[in-house]
């Protein structure tokens, strides 16, 4: 089997409010909690155990997505390709409109989870490259996805990531290796390309406070670096988990923020619920869903005219 990415077209449904002229693009993260159908892992985990507790527990995440349809959303603790599958099709029942399924097998040993991403469709993005795994972040990090987007105007250039947490022997240096692993690989792109729309994100694990130098993601954030964490413009205190923590990020390139090539920033915002404690987030998830809303440029009038 070819180690590319698995894009199910067969998932490609009718949509009634698509539009290619759309004005903005929302990327989202959310960890889906040991979103595992059978099979996909031995181990006891609290991922469901019958047909009834799965859907279930699939209706329930895609509920807590924005109102609005997010251009793409990038998922943490998935088990296979089919639930990719099964959560792009309640997907485009809530929200009227097409997902494609994206996946690529991770290298995960512990717990056989993915990181997996679905693209809204018919909104004149699509794959520039097909999605992958960086052979040079394979290394480092297990779960990771890397899709190269591309429309009439502008390129994004997106990496979905789920970092190990700080925890047992050596475990916070563990999880700084991981974070200049992506100091590397963003490095890598701006040298091709120092103007870059790069969006990393996902789950860092980030156990530190938004801003802080003790941040293991700070390492991406140096002044060399023309990288931002999104929650830097954000009001209030940043928390993405039912614990207070801001264990989800979205790290944007200076390039969006500035708007300097085709994408411009122009906010974060978290989708808090209230169903991530106790046995409830066994059907939901103790993460909050996280969106980053990107503004494209408006065609002028010249270019609307029709000839």
């Amino acid at each position: 089997m070819r180690k590319g990415a698995v894009l199910i077209a067969a998932l490609l449904l009718s949509c009634a409010t698509l539009s290619a002229a759309t004005n903005e693009a929302l990327l989202t993260t959310l960890n889906c909690y040991f979103f595992f159908g059978g099979g996909v892992t031995k181990k006891n985990f609290n991922q469901p155990r019958t047909a009834e507790d799965y859907w279930k527990k699939a209706v329930n995440l895609v509920d807590l997505l924005p109102p609005e349809a997010p251009l793409f959303i990038g998922l943490q603790e998935m088990g296979h390709s089919r639930e990719v599958v099964n959560f792009a099709r309640i997907a485009a029942i809530r929200y009227n409109c097409s997902f494609q399924p994206i996946f690529v097998n991770g290298k995960d040993t512990f717990t056989g989870e993915n990181v997996a991403g679905i693209l809204r469709v018919g909104t004149g993005w699509w794959f520039s490259k097909e999605p992958t795994r960086d052979p040079e972040l394979d290394s480092a990090i297990s779960k990771h996805l890397i899709i190269s987007l591309t429309n009439a105007t502008t390129s994004l250039e997106l990496c979905v990531v789920h970092l190990r947490r700080s925890v047992g022997r050596n475990g916070p240096q563990k999880q700084r290796a991981q974070d200049e692993a992506l100091r590397k690989w963003a490095a890598r792109q701006f040298k091709e390309n120092p103007n870059a729309n790069l969006v990393i994100f996902g789950d860092f694990n980030e156990t530190k406070r938004v801003g802080t130098p003790e941040q293991s993601l700070a390492v991406l954030l140096q002044p060399d670096m023309p990288l931002h964490d999104a929650f830097e413009f954000y009001k209030g205190r940043a928390h993405t988990h039912a614990n207070g923590k801001a264990y989800d990020r979205i790290i944007v390139s200076k390039a969006i923020v500035d708007g300097s090539a085709g994408l411009k920033f122009a906010g974060v915002f978290v989708n808090r619920h209230s169903h991530g404690k106790g046995e409830e987030r066994l059907w939901y998830t103790d993460h909050f869903p996280v969106t980053a809303r990107l503004l494209l440029p408006r065609p002028s009038a010249k270019e609307t005219v029709k000839h």
